[in-house]
């Protein structure tokens, strides 16, 4: 096995907590991006910025670290070479958001058929670092569509599709980091990734902290829907009371206990979700409310809420922080009221930057909040539990909202 991998997605995870992984073991990295602009500029530069701090951001100095042992190639305008590097991998990090996953899978069936051309039966790993579910079964059936009969039996028996626990993380660079380097990423320090050894297909690479765990996907959802509903709370009410930065959500009292709120109707919800118990407590921590402490929050990390709560329109789905849990709240008898209003401030939240942002909102001017909630939290209102949610989240709504009783289409 060469010490390569191939890191798909050039952003803060695959720039940052990846590389760092991959780069302390001593690997070659090989990007693939879909922006031409980002690729130029790694290749014209030849190095990037790597600024880290400890994981939970506390107190303390950055470090930082020139990253110069990659190649980098874009997705879009060399999707030859792509496939090329893809067919002779044995590993590859998949860091990308859920609207990459179609022209992904092109990418990955070509090199599949090139692999079997060149009679290339080494094993290929694809690990899944992300925050959202079952990437791993709509990437692995968008690809099978794309091969006959012979092609899905190599691909069953060469290629793992994998999910791995995200532990790291990254905020927007600060200005003097982008100042300068236009191209640095800051993330934390962590260095190691919870891999599903059940779905790997070959050896874990050699030297790199990459540790065997057990239905990782489950993990995740215990992540997402557990622990990323929190910060997305952070997001959405934050915007809405037009803070700017994570730490002001974070000492907001209100906002604080919604959040907590969320994240036990959450873990309520997630208890017939079957994990290794010893594995979710090493990883994920214990499910326990913490104490409102602002005199903890740091002020050091400007975390924008706009890079929290961005494309609102995946964080707002039917699989994802807050549509998922309360679902399955709702199956279990339980009323996921905190779920439901979180949902709600997504509805509100705002960024021109933000395309997904944008769509929302003009949905919502063109046809209205009912259809807006049906049409982007992927609701089948003919489904008992499913109407049910969507009343809660629209009865949360139009409490949020500041418009006197007769001005509400949805009270006529």
């Amino acid at each position: 096995m060469k010490k390569e991998a191939v890191l798909i997605g050039a952003g803060k995870i695959g720039r940052g907590y990846m590389a760092n992984i991959f780069n302390r073991a001593g690997y070659k990295m090989i990007f693939l991006d879909y922006s031409d602009v980002l690729v130029d500029t790694m290749r014209k530069q030849g190095y990037y910025t790597m600024f880290m701090k400890h994981r939970d951001f506390g107190n303390g100095d950055w470090t930082k670290e020139r990253i110069t042992n990659y190649e980098a190639y874009c997705t879009r305008t060399e999707h030859e070479k792509c496939v090329e590097v893809l067919s002779k991998a044995n590993y590859a990090t998949l860091h990308i958001y859920p609207g990459a996953l179609k022209s992904l899978a092109e990418l990955t069936a070509d090199a599949i058929k090139e692999r079997m051309r060149t009679g290339n039966e080494e094993t290929l790993d694809m690990i899944f670092v992300i925050n959202f579910l079952y990437a791993d079964e709509i990437f692995t059936k968008e690809i099978k569509e794309l091969l006959n009969e012979e092609e899905q039996k190599f691909m069953d028996e060469h290629i793992g599709i994998v999910y791995g626990l995200v532990r790291g993380n990254g905020p927007t660079p600060e200005d003097y980091m982008l100042e300068e380097d236009p191209i640095a990423v800051s993330c934390s320090d962590a260095d190691y990734l919870p891999v599903d050894v059940d779905e790997m297909k070959g050896p874990f690479p050699e030297g790199v902290n990459l540790i065997p765990a057990h239905k990782v996907g489950n993990l995740v959802k215990y992540k997402v829907w557990g622990g990323n509903v929190s910060h997305c709370v952070n997001a959405f009410y934050g915007k809405y009371k037009g803070y700017e930065w994570g730490f002001q959500s974070e000492k907001d009292p209100y906002i604080f206990k919604c959040g907590n709120l969320s994240r036990r109707e959450a873990y309520d919800a997630l208890k017939g979700v079957e994990v290794d118990e010893e594995e979710r407590k090493k990883y994920l921590g214990e499910q326990q409310d913490r104490p409102f402490r602002p005199d903890l929050v740091s002020t050091d990390v400007y975390d924008a809420l706009n890079r929290v709560g961005a494309d609102p329109i995946r964080k707002l789905g039917r699989n994802d922080r807050f549509i998922g849990p309360a679902l399955l709240a709702i199956k279990a008898g339980k009323v996921p009221f905190f779920l439901a209003r979180g949902a709600a401030y997504g509805f509100f939240f705002t960024n021109e930057a933000d395309p997904a942002a944008c769509e929302i909102q003009e949905y919502i001017k063109q046809n209205g909040i009912e259809k807006a909630v049906e049409k982007y939290c992927e609701l089948d209102l003919s489904d008992r539990d499913e109407n049910l949610l969507y009343q809660l989240i629209i009865g949360n709504y139009y409490e949020i909202i500041e418009k006197e009783p007769m001005e509400l289409g949805y009270l006529r």
